[in-house]
C-alpha cells in the first residue's frame, strides 16, 4: 500500500522500519495515548513478525512520512464491511501541526475507495475510538473529520498500570465521509 498527498506518504511497513516501529512503541510517552505509559516492551522480532503478516493480510501496519521522514505509525484492519483503523505520530516536532487531521483523511478516502479492500463487498464504515482524556484527538475526530461518537464506554479495559481506562467509540459511514469530504 502507498498514498502519496502533497508532503505526506503513507506506506505498508517493510523489515528496515522494524527498529524505529520498535522505538516508538516502547516509547512510554509515545504509547502513552493509546493507554500504555511504559511502553509496549515489543522485541524487534516480533514487530518484524507483525511486518511478514502484513503481506498475507487485508489488514496493513504502515509508516507515515512527512518530507521523507519517518514520523509514525498506523494500522487497520478489515472485517466485513467494516474498517477498524488506528494511526499515531509518534515524532513529537510533528505533532499539533495539523498533519493528523490530513493523514486521517488520506486514509479514510484510500479505505472507501481502494479495489482490492472493497473487492468483496464495499467498506461502509469505518469505526475507532480514542482514550476519554485526548481530548485534542476527539475535537479532530468531530470537528474537523466529522466522525460521529457512537459511545463512552467507562472503564474499558485497565492500562498497565492498573489504570481503568475510558472508551470514546467514532465511526464516519461511506456516505457521511463523502457528503462531508466531496472536494478531496
Amino acid at each position: 500500500m502507498r498514498i502519496e498527498k502533497d508532503d505526506i506518504v503513507i506506506r505498508s511497513a517493510k523489515a528496515s522500519d522494524a527498529e524505529i516501529i520498535k522505538a516508538w512503541w516502547n516509547d512510554g510517552s509515545v504509547m502513552e495515548h493509546a493507554g500504555f505509559p511504559l511502553g509496549l516492551g515489543t522485541t524487534t522480532k516480533e514487530v518484524l513478525d507483525r511486518i511478514a503478516v502484513n503481506k498475507e493480510s487485508i489488514g496493513k501496519l504502515c509508516i507515515i512520512e512527512i518530507d521523507g521522514k519517518a514520523v509514525g505509525e498506523l494500522n487497520y484492519k478489515i472485517k466485513e464491511d467494516i474498517a477498524y483503523p488506528g494511526w499515531k505520530i509518534c515524532e513529537k516536532d510533528y505533532q499539533n501541526k495539523g498533519y493528523g487531521t490530513r493523514i486521517i483523511l488520506m486514509l479514510l478516502e484510500f479505505i472507501f475507495t481502494d479495489e482490492e479492500l472493497n473487492s468483496s463487498g464495499a467498506i461502509n464504515c469505518i469505526r475507532w475510538d480514542t482514550m476519554l482524556e485526548n481530548a485534542r484527538a476527539q475535537h479532530v475526530y468531530e470537528n474537523k473529520i466529522g466522525a460521529v461518537k457512537t459511545a463512552v464506554v467507562k472503564n474499558a479495559w485497565k492500562d498497565q498500570l492498573s489504570v481503568w481506562r475510558t472508551a470514546v467509540n467514532y465511526e464516519i459511514t461511506r456516505e457521511a465521509f463523502y457528503k462531508l469530504h466531496s472536494d478531496l
